[in-house]
């Protein structure tokens, strides 16, 4: 990959960490993504579904609009991870590419990455104290998907055996 700037870098970062997470999910049936096979709670759509709220929250304090947020952070972090009947693999796959799309444009017309969006104090008491200017939203975002990545690899080998250099040809 060819980065011509920080924000190439970053936002390539960031798209091979929800690409991994996607690789977990590769192949498996709707009963499969939503099983929960190992000591953890979570299931591999769970964890889709948590890490595409995550970002579209992000998304929302950068461009300064809620939409839709829930007015308790506590109970909105918990339904994260409860996958409804009518959210699918497909469904949450196709947030999670449009929430990319829109975080990329986001990103790229940022003129500054130490700008400081306004967090709410409900929503900045989750995080450490320190700046939390664009540069950290977007490291915040790969540091999540990082971590999530890396259960879906323990999930998915749970499942079936799969391990993610055979599910990312890596």
């Amino acid at each position: 990959m060819t980065t011509t700037d920080e924000r190439d870098l970053l936002l390539g970062v960031l798209a091979r960490q929800r690409a991994a997470l996607r690789g977990a999910l590769s192949g498996l049936t709707e009963e499969q993504a939503r099983s929960v096979p190992s000591a953890s709670s979570m299931s591999l759509a769970a964890l889709l579904k948590h890490v595409v709220r995550g970002e579209e929250q992000a998304l929302a304090l950068l461009t300064g609009d809620p939409g839709d947020a829930d007015p308790d952070p506590v109970a909105g972090w918990l339904s994260g991870w409860q996958v409804s009947g009518d959210e699918t693999v497909a469904t949450l796959l196709a947030r999670q590419h449009a929430v990319a799309e829109r975080m990329a444009a986001q990103i790229r017309v940022e003129s500054d990455l130490t700008r400081q969006p306004v967090i709410p104090a409900a929503v900045a008491q989750w995080f450490d104290e320190g700046v939390h200017d664009v540069r950290w939203v977007l490291l915040h975002q790969i540091e999540e998907q990082a971590r999530h990545a890396g259960h879906a690899d323990v999930i998915r080998e749970s499942i079936d055996g799969a391990q993610a250099a055979q599910l990312t040809g890596s």
